[in-house]
């Protein structure tokens, strides 16, 4: 009997299984072998058991079409049982996991003791196994940190990866005959390609002398050995080009094999992986790979169902770029994942660079077990962290931060950091006590009076209220100078309201700033963490301290501003608190409350030149959270994996995720129906992921019930959204619509 893996391709070609459990063990041998020769191990023999089941009579039956699905065509509970049953728990989590997810521990064991199994066929099993694929033998030694729950339940996350992607490319390329282009990461030219840029850039003055000198200092520090550094640097010093240097030079004296870039806001990858992919991958073939899709994958969880994966499955990244550029969810979730689908990138973090990109945005309720995970990965798969940002938070080891870092454990690059600040001071502060509070028409009327000002608030009700009194307020011929940017917008709308900066159209945020017309922007904090916009003046909502500080580096950015008399002169950020203030709950309201107070404490120079402020401030904003709020820890102990995934959240509203008519994104969306579900790929997502926005559940089930919200496919958990729901000026509307608009 000719067992099979699969059906026959569109050549009339079965998967025969013993050459797909070999495909994958091998796969799967690489995926790990790239951490550790444990890892390798322990990856293979997952890969080689994973189908283990399909060996039986009833599963063969059932991929011919002779028998229905039910519990007796389950297939993978069965190479876990034997796992288990060799008390090789980590093989035996993988492998149960491989369709439905990870499971936690009490499930696990049910699993492999649920009466409805037969598992005294396990011994034909292993013949049929050794008789088509080879000796089975699980007599391995143990990982000598065996001990160490935390530890272990790392290294089953890792093994579930990198049997997961194994099993998702190997059945891929038998029916789309052809495996992925991939390309690996070539240090010395890119290196070479980044220093070009930076020639490129040079200007003769002080500002890009300092950056030299930063950048150097990148590239002297890449020369230790692997382990976590820091890059505190405040904003116009060149972060983002010198911490890539460093990543590069790192990774080609140490042989590391892939860039990470974490970045919290949309509004920032947009801009780096453009900047990126001009400078490594002009021609847009896959060297930079930009990942920030919220498209949630539903994936069958029931254990009795064998099943075909869904097309969405298969088009999930698995991050094999050389340059990866994601967001801080994206990441920090996919270490605490439990489905197939956000799990499958994980072995790929092994051996890079990860550069966490303004690192004072991580989440404070989820700190203590996101820094073990971190430690764990540098530590077992040789992975290096940059932590970047002008505002470097405290993340040293205290009471409340178990998990932090000791002394020295943590390199700094640039060694004279407080000179650094003094010479890259742009902004002066003004403000007044929390309690004198500032209306919107009196704001209003203060951006009218001048030509360029940004304005940051805290929530996007109080951007369409500002919004609302500067269009009331300006000429008619100057209404065009008005912008507003929010979060209910795309990611390709806010990029095209911005402008790129190597093109600059005419009507742009920044073709305005540059040439000196008239532009007022109206923002939520998207805007303030790296977005290279130069402002003369800024107001900032009052907020967490970090926040203040990132909003005023859109202030006289590059140092341009000049007095009555031709010499240099600073930018005025002015911090207000609005009438009838209403502030995001939780860590963000307490930092808030912090900084009130903070404030009251010290003069406006202080809080322009003492970066050691932020020490201060994020020593009392970890005091008065809780580091791990979700008891994360507790739950990874118990080896709870489906559990922590449902609680380690970075954000903890619940969204969804909806495809919005801008741009072209009507024309991708026909051409991807027109091609049929089953031809959705990888450069479908991407295709779409610009066109993406999150909408909090209620709005989304409100605008569902309206019927402005359908199915990209039937019985598909991707969503677009009706075109009269969205405007070119605020993104997504709902609340701002008359009432008429709702009446059917």
């Amino acid at each position: 009997m000719s067992f099979l893996a699969h059906p026959a391709n569109s050549q009339g070609r079965p998967h025969l299984l013993h050459e797909h459990l070999r495909g994958v063990g091998a796969l799967a041998r690489q995926f790990g072998q790239a951490g550790n020769s444990q890892l390798g191990t322990l990856a293979e023999w997952a890969g080689l058991l994973h189908d283990l089941g399909k060996y039986r009579e009833e599963f063969q039956q059932y991929l011919c079409g002779q028998r229905n699905s039910s519990h007796e065509t389950h297939h993978a509970v069965y190479g876990a049982a034997l796992a288990f049953k060799h008390k090789k728990l980590t093989l035996a989590f993988a492998i149960a996991a491989h369709h439905a997810g990870l499971h936690d521990a009490e499930k696990l064991r049910e699993l492999v003791h649920d009466a409805r199994y037969d598992f005294t066929c396990l011994p034909t099993l292993q013949q049929r196994f050794e008789a088509e694929v080879g000796n089975l033998d699980l007599s391995f030694s143990d990982p000598d940190f065996a001990r160490d729950k935390l530890r272990l339940e790392m290294l089953t996350r890792m093994i579930f990866s990198a049997l997961v992607d194994a099993d998702f490319l190997d059945t891929e390329a038998h029916f789309q005959l052809q495996p992925r282009a991939t390309f690996q990461l070539e240090a010395d030219q890119m290196l070479q390609q980044l220093l070009a840029e930076k020639n490129a850039r040079a200007k003769d003055g002080e500002l890009n002398a300092l950056r030299n000198r930063i950048f150097q200092r990148c590239l002297d520090a890449a020369e230790k050995p692997p382990g976590f550094f820091s890059l505190t640097v405040p904003t116009g010093g060149g972060k983002t080009l010198a911490a890539m240097a460093f990543a590069l030079r790192h990774a080609q004296l140490h042989g590391l094999r892939r860039v990470i870039v974490v970045i919290p806001y949309l509004s920032i990858i947009e801009q780096n992986a453009a900047q990126y992919r001009r400078i490594f991958d002009p021609e847009n073939k896959g060297i930079v790979t930009e990942h920030h899709s919220a498209v949630k994958v539903e994936e069958d969880t029931n254990e009795e169902r064998p099943r075909t994966r869904s097309p969405l499955e298969y088009a999930a990244e698995n991050w094999d770029a050389p340059i990866i550029v994601t967001t801080s969810v994206q990441f920090i979730e996919s270490l605490f994942a439990a489905r197939t689908s956000r799990c499958r990138k994980l072995h790929n973090i092994a051996r890079s660079v990860v550069i966490f990109d303004e690192v004072q945005t991580l989440p404070t309720h989820l700190l203590n077990p996101l820094l073990n995970v971190l430690r764990e990965l540098q530590r077992t798969y040789g992975v290096s962290f940059v932590f970047s940002t002008a505002t470097q938070p405290a993340f040293r080891k205290s009471n409340s931060v178990t998990e932090g870092f000791t002394t020295n454990e943590i390199t700094e690059i640039t060694r004279d950091t407080e000179a650094t600040f003094q010479q890259l001071r742009r902004v002066r502060y003004h403000f007044t006590s929390p309690v004198q509070t500032m209306s919107w028409a009196t704001l209003a009327q203060q951006m009218t009076e001048q030509p360029q000002s940004l304005c940051v608030v805290n929530i996007r009700r109080h951007a369409f209220e500002l919004w609302n009194e500067l269009h009331r307020l300006l000429p008619e011929d100057e209404r065009d100078s008005l912008f507003h940017l929010s979060s209910w917008m795309c990611a390709q709308h806010r990029f095209d309201l911005l402008g790129d900066d190597k093109a600059l159209e005419a009507d742009t945020i920044r073709a305005r700033l540059k040439r000196g017309a008239p532009c007022r922007v109206v923002s939520t904090q998207l805007i303030e963490a790296g977005v290279d916009v130069d402002f003369p003046l800024v107001y900032r909502a009052l907020a967490p301290l970090d926040s203040i500080v990132q909003a005023a580096g859109r202030c006289n950015r590059e140092g341009r501003l000049t007095d009555e008399h031709g010499q240099p002169a600073l930018g005025k950020v002015t911090l207000f608190t609005p009438e009838n203030n209403t502030l995001p709950p939780g860590v963000y309201r307490t930092a808030t409350s912090i900084t009130s107070t903070l404030l009251q404490q010290i003069s406006a120079e202080q809080l322009a030149t003492d970066h050691q402020l932020f020490e201060r401030y994020f020593t009392q904003l970890f005091a008065y959270t809780d580091p791990d709020a979700k008891d994360i820890q507790a739950l990874r102990n118990g080896f709870n994996f489906r559990t922590v995934a449902q609680e380690a959240r970075v954000i903890s509203d619940d969204t969804r995720p909806v495809i919005v008519p801008y741009r072209d994104a009507p024309n991708i969306i026909a051409d991807i129906r027109d091609k049929g579900r089953d031809s959705f790929t990888r450069t479908d997502l991407r295709r779409l992921q610009r066109y993406i926005v999150n909408l909090h559940t209620r709005d989304f089930l409100l605008l569902q019930g309206l019927g402005q919200i359908n199915e990209l496919f039937p019985n598909w958990e991707m969503y677009v959204l009706a075109e009269g729901f969205y405007d070119r000026q605020f993104g997504v509307i709902l609340n701002q619509r008359s009432e008429e608009d709702f009446i059917l």
